[in-house]
């Protein structure tokens, strides 16, 4: 049996602590945009302005009908969620899901708990990057080496992907190309754009660094930005979770508990 060192503390420290703040993030986050499903472009919006994405009654809907008819609409595309989505209350009020606070949190203490797991998402990136940096982790196990940055090992990276087909041996021990491109993104693009402009929504932030708003564009801009990189967060972990499957649950998930992955297990599974 061949062991080997594959996660040190401090990264199994960071993604277990994401792991949990970003269970956190999406369910309130669902909370507060169920309240006022359509995102804006620039310092102002609201119901009687044009949004720029929304999930909302077609114009003229009877509100009152069963299903309440909803779409969902980019711009001046629209496609049809009557039935998936959409709930009105008397005089017009429109939500995207539920309204019933007897089995979901209100909008405050959602918005609160919201903010909360934000600063503990934002602040353990912070510590993360400054660990990548001093460890040389960064160089060591997420820069591309020149040998997989080869147009070659590119496509064979895909092709592998594609396949389905799992690393064996010591190529289990480490990062392929997509891997180390895509965590870079995520690390360096996804989580700082999705944490500042998530910040830029609170009021004491921005009273302290206004110049987040020339920044995103707007409150409402980057309300937009942060939905588009919750989404896209999101993927991510749908695609993670699904290739932890194709690599191996069990032993993936185990190593970044323990820190300790056992290569030979992985070459025959």
């Amino acid at each position: 049996m061949t062991v080997i060192e594959r996660h040190p503390f401090a990264v199994r420290l960071w993604h277990w602590i994401t792991a949990a703040a970003v269970f956190v993030l999406l369910f309130t986050g669902v909370v507060v945009f169920n309240v006022h499903p359509r995102l804006y472009w620039g310092e102002v919006g609201n119901a009687t302005m044009p949004a720029a994405i929304a999930i909302e009654a077609p114009p003229g809907a009877d509100l009152k009908a069963k299903p309440v008819p909803a779409i969902f609409r980019v711009g001046s595309h629209t496609w049809d969620l009557t039935g998936s989505v959409g709930l009105s209350v008397g005089g017009g009020e429109y939500f995207m899901i539920y309204r019933s606070p007897r089995y979901f949190m209100k909008f405050g203490a959602a918005r609160a708990y919201h903010f909360m797991a934000a600063w503990v998402f934002a602040l353990s990136w912070v510590a993360y990057a400054v660990y990548l940096f001093t460890s040389r982790r960064l160089k060591r196990d997420l820069l591309p080496t020149s040998a997989q940055f080869t147009v070659r090992a590119f496509a064979r990276d895909v092709w592998d992907h594609v396949r389905l087909r799992r690393a064996h041996g010591a190529a289990a021990g480490e990062y392929n190309l997509l891997q180390k491109l895509t965590y870079l993104a995520v690390v360096f693009i996804l989580v700082p754009v999705m944490a500042l402009s998530g910040l830029t929504q609170s009021h004491a932030i921005t009273a302290r660094f206004p110049e987040l708003f020339t920044l995103f564009g707007g409150r409402e801009s980057a309300r937009t930005i942060h939905g588009l990189t919750a989404a896209l967060f999101v993927v991510f972990i749908l695609i993670h979770i699904f290739q932890l499957f194709v690599a191996g649950f069990i032993t993936k998930v185990r190593a970044m508990i323990t820190g300790k992955l056992n290569i030979s297990e992985q070459a025959s599974t």
